[in-house]
């Protein structure tokens, strides 16, 4: 019993100051380890990264040929769009709607002479994009130690040449998006709040999603496995948690990082959710026994 206590206390205070540090590192993100995903469920962890290769963000289309090039009119579309739930959001009035107007003229004005003093590179980058992503779905690549080093060369050189484009990009959506709220009056902003342009790409499940749950998911996990509170269900719900990682590095896959770690505490957990562990020094002691006694007696048939 007081084996079990301790490794319930142990798993609890591991997973609670993960998800505190996670909460006060704003720059935090799983990003990394979908990212790294090794093996052959690596494709769709790698989907659940916001626009991992930036394909939303630069604007990637495909030319009649199919051939990768450059589209604005999703962006355009967007800002439009934009432009007009801010008018609502706010009831500019008409000066306000002149002034949101032109704002939309001079940002699209950057974004076109960005993309055109950047578009052979950009365009150079998703040719490069193709290429990977046929080396990825051949399976001699993945087998020969040697290819499998030139793939990750290329993938390192891919983001290297992406990073800044990105970057400039982000500057660009969040300059609009100030601009456009800067029209509203202090009483309008303090009122309506600020309305804020949503980037590219996203998905219902995706890094955008899952970076602000991850941290208090922990966090809870933790504090509830130290109370000893819902034992159980925090048990459960962390060895899953803890599953999904080592499922990002395959077992034996190529480049597979070890996971003994991850599946120790994952076992323990496991056997922590069978035993019920919070039953000992644990607050789910106390919830039995207060419905123990409040339960009503069952009335004896003759």
């Amino acid at each position: 019993m007081f084996t079990l206590v301790v490794l319930r206390l142990v798993i609890g205070w591991h997973f609670y100051k993960e998800g505190v540090t996670k909460i006060h590192d704003p720059g935090w993100t799983a990003v990394g380890f979908l990212a790294g995903a090794k093996g052959p469920l690596s494709p769709y962890f790698e989907l659940m990264v916001w626009d991992i290769d930036g394909r939303a963000r630069l604007n990637f289309a495909r030319s009649s040929t199919g051939r990768p090039t450059i589209k604005l009119d999703n962006t355009l579309q967007a800002w439009r769009q934009y432009r007009a739930r801010v008018t609502d959001h706010y009831g500019f009035d008409a000066a306000q709607k002149k002034a949101a107007a032109l704002c939309l003229k001079r940002w699209e004005g950057r974004l076109r002479w960005y993309f055109d003093q950047n578009r052979d590179d950009i365009i150079k980058y998703f040719v490069g994009l193709d290429r990977r992503d046929a080396n990825r779905s051949d399976a001699s690549h993945q087998g020969v130690e040697s290819l499998r080093g030139q793939a990750e060369q290329i993938e390192k050189e891919l983001k290297k040449a992406r990073a800044p484009w990105l970057a400039d990009v982000g500057k660009l959506w969040s300059g609009y998006d100030a601009a456009l709220n800067a029209i509203a009056t202090d009483q309008q902003r303090a009122q309506q709040g600020d309305l804020r342009l949503e980037e590219p790409g996203g998905q219902r499940l995706d890094t955008n999603t899952i970076d602000p749950i991850i941290p208090y998911f922990d966090t809870a996990v933790g504090v509830l496995l130290i109370l000893g509170l819902f034992t159980r269900l925090a048990s459960l719900a962390g060895a899953a948690f803890l599953f999904s990682i080592c499922l990002t590095q395959w077992p034996g896959a190529p480049g597979a990082a070890p996971i003994y770690y991850q599946a120790i505490e994952m076992v323990a957990m496991l056997v922590l959710a069978a035993i019920g562990a919070g039953q000992f020094a644990g607050l789910d002691f106390v919830i039995r026994n207060v419905r123990t006694r409040t339960r009503t007696p069952r009335q004896e048939t003759k």
